[in-house]
């Protein structure tokens, strides 16, 4: 290990990974709440579609926050950025539990919520890769896969919490305005976050190249790496498919083909996720990064078109059961492996900044934005929307394979590069 404090380390990253995640994530299992407070003067099915881009606003501006912390994080340190990207998060938590309902304030309530979402979109830009990174780089890189696959857990288990803590506030027995305590409880884990990331030691891969840091890390990481880029995008828009899609607009969608009222198919997800996920990550350490993705990647373009063609075609409990179940098993190969793989593809000195936004571009901007595409597509084409959500969620995957299989082929053919130059 790099450092005698490693342990410490991967323990705060994955307690950090939670309470950020968390923060984001609330927000989409408070959707009935949002539609009550502030969008009751719509009618129900464009008030859907608007929470919808509401949720979408925050991964739209990813790719912004990814820019501003990547910079930080090249130039001024690892954490540096990611004590200003919690602070971030906590404000605005903070300010959505504080926030008066459209009968008080009318439409700049909405108003309030999009700049919200887009201050809590810039700080995940730069969390998520970020944490990673400083995970990874306190580590052997023979460990990567199980550190990321542990900060992984942390993320997925922050997504848990929130699906837990979003039913507690919406259960009929709790009080009108309890769900205010799960934005406030937000901001109160943003603050824990904020004072252990405080302790931090710099990572030493960062300290290394201190004195030869990029003075634009982006603009000079694209330059040298662009196909690693578009490779990355790729692997990363498969990855937002079949977390947000799956979890955030497919429940609802899968009871009504099954005809059924079942809300605990993101529970079922996230348990998967966060027992197996660090498995597959762990594996991937000997079986090889690039190819426990692949099969993540392959096998749920696979099961996505087929699965949710057994749902329609043979409509039940059991089948829906199957779908989700299924599927959370299959991605967990792809859930944690995509992430460390991403990271490992660029140079120390682009890292952060090359990472954070080609992960920002594909999970965010496609995986965010997919539950509001998919709504579209159900409103616009009722008839056909089981094949187009079918074909959606097996081309997406698919192209993820190629995009990793592009970055592979570019990140072998530098290596090999760096060997020969040392050889000689």
């Amino acid at each position: 290990m790099k450092s005698k404090s490693s342990n410490a380390v991967l323990i705060t990253c994955f307690l950090a990974a939670l309470l950020e995640m968390y923060d984001f994530a609330i927000f989409g299992f408070l959707m009935p709440v949002i539609h009550k407070n502030y969008l009751s003067f719509l009618d129900k099915q464009t008030a859907t579609l608007i929470g919808y881009a509401f949720f979408a606003v925050g991964f739209v501006v990813r790719p912004l926050g990814s820019l501003l912390f990547g910079y930080i994080g090249d130039t001024s340190g690892r954490k540096k950025a990611l004590i200003l990207s919690v602070s971030f998060m906590g404000l605005a938590s903070l300010s959505l539990s504080l926030l008066p309902p459209y009968a008080s304030i009318g439409i700049i309530s909405c108003y309030i919520i999009v700049l919200v979402r887009i201050v809590q979109g810039i700080s995940l830009g730069g969390e998520f890769s970020g944490v990673i990174i400083y995970a990874v780089e306190h580590f052997e890189s023979k460990k990567a896969g199980l550190v990321g696959g542990i900060v992984i857990t942390g993320c997925i288990s922050g997504v848990f919490l929130a699906t837990m803590v979003g039913k507690i506030v919406q259960s009929p027995s709790a009080y009108e305005d309890s769900w205010r305590f799960a934005f406030l409880l937000g901001f109160g884990l943003s603050a824990v976050g904020y004072f252990v990331r405080k302790k931090l030691l710099e990572t030493p891969e960062f300290l290394e190249i201190s004195k030869s840091k990029a003075k634009v890390p982006i603009i000079e990481g694209i330059k040298s790496h662009y196909k690693e880029c578009i490779g990355t995008i790729g692997v990363a828009a498969a990855n937002g498919i079949n977390f947000y899609f799956i979890l955030v607009f497919l429940p609802s969608y899968v009871n009504k083909l099954a005809g059924s009222s079942i809300d605990y198919f993101p529970i079922i997800t996230t348990l998967v996720l966060v027992f197996i996920s660090p498995i597959f990550s762990y594996l991937s350490d000997y079986t090889g990064r690039s190819k426990m993705l692949g099969w993540g990647l392959v096998g749920t373009a696979i099961w996505g078109y087929f699965g949710l063609q057994i749902v329609a075609t043979t409509p039940s409990l059991e089948s829906s059961i199957l779908f989700f179940l299924v599927h959370a098993v299959i991605y967990s190969m792809q859930a944690g492996t995509s992430n460390v793989f991403i990271v490992e593809v660029f140079p120390v000195k682009y890292r952060f900044s090359c990472a954070a936004l080609c992960y920002s571009l594909g999970m965010g901007v496609i995986g965010g934005t997919s539950p509001m595409i998919a709504t579209l597509i159900v409103n616009n084409y009722p008839s056909e929307a089981t094949n187009f959500l079918s074909y959606y969620m097996f081309i997406i995957p698919g192209l993820g394979y190629l995009g990793m299989k592009l970055a592979q082929k570019q990140c072998s053919s530098r290596l090999q590069g760096i060997v020969k130059k040392q050889l000689n």
